[in-house]
């Protein structure tokens, strides 16, 4: 399983945020992600703390356990909710 940590995940937006060539092992991968995401974002995208994007973390952590596709419309998943509870009170 694929994991980031903190450090990582930084490194990596810094990277797609630099206006700079990068020459790295991965950077022919980092300069087609920057093209793509141009077109998709308009570069707009930052980097958050785990500790701020809960509910982000929770439904990437559930999504490497399921199979199939799932959709919610009117209700958030229960498995969220508290997390919503707090991004929306705090």
């Amino acid at each position: 399983m694929f994991s980031l940590r903190h450090n990582d995940a930084l490194q990596i937006v810094t990277a797609l945020r630099s206006h700079s060539k990068d020459i790295s092992v991965i950077g022919l991968v980092v300069d087609y992600t920057k093209s793509l995401l141009t077109h998709i974002t308009g570069e707009g995208f930052i980097h958050i703390r785990r500790t701020a994007n809960g509910v982000a973390n929770r439904l990437a952590h559930f999504a490497l356990h399921i199979e199939g596709s799932l959709y919610w419309f009117e209700e958030p998943p229960d498995f969220i909710s508290d997390i919503l509870y707090e991004d929306c009170n705090s």
